[in-house]
């Protein structure tokens, strides 16, 4: 009988405990400023096209020549194509320019907002609720990240 009831207590609490967890790993917001959005200019080095998060790999020379690795997540493989997000377009080789919500914690890595390719066009995936207003007023046309 004290088994059970301390089942029944124990395993509520160690899923409570757990959600803030499983949240803020796959929150843009807990992981990622969105109050200081940025720009870096690259050479793409590896596209990562999959799920749970597309990842970007770039080399950023900064102003005094030095070579910086940066990590760069993105939408995952599933979404970006459902969005309409043209991947193809994307090669490894190309300089990019990437806005980005940069890492509150680790130094070089950050969440993609929108790419620059070499031809001067704009690759950008907004997230569900920007693509969802789109699909219910496609006279809305300019994508902004949404509030959350």
């Amino acid at each position: 009988m004290c088994l059970k009831i301390v089942i029944r207590i124990a395993i509520p609490c160690l899923i409570f405990l757990n959600v803030p967890t499983a949240l803020t790993h796959h929150s843009v917001s807990g992981n990622f400023d969105r109050d200081a959005p940025r720009e870096i200019k690259g050479t793409l080095t590896a596209f990562h096209l999959r799920n749970p998060h597309t990842q970007l790999e770039l080399d950023v020379v900064d102003e005094n020549r030095v070579t910086a690795k940066w990590l760069v997540e993105w939408g995952t493989k599933n979404d970006l194509i459902r969005r309409g997000v043209d991947v193809d377009r994307i090669r490894v080789g190309d300089e990019l320019r990437v806005t980005l919500l940069p890492s509150f914690r680790l130094e070089h890595v950050g969440y993609a907002t929108s790419l620059t390719l070499p031809d001067g066009s704009l690759v950008q995936d907004c997230g569900f609720r920007a693509f969802r207003e789109v699909l219910l007023d496609p006279e809305v046309s300019e994508c902004k990240m949404p509030e959350q």
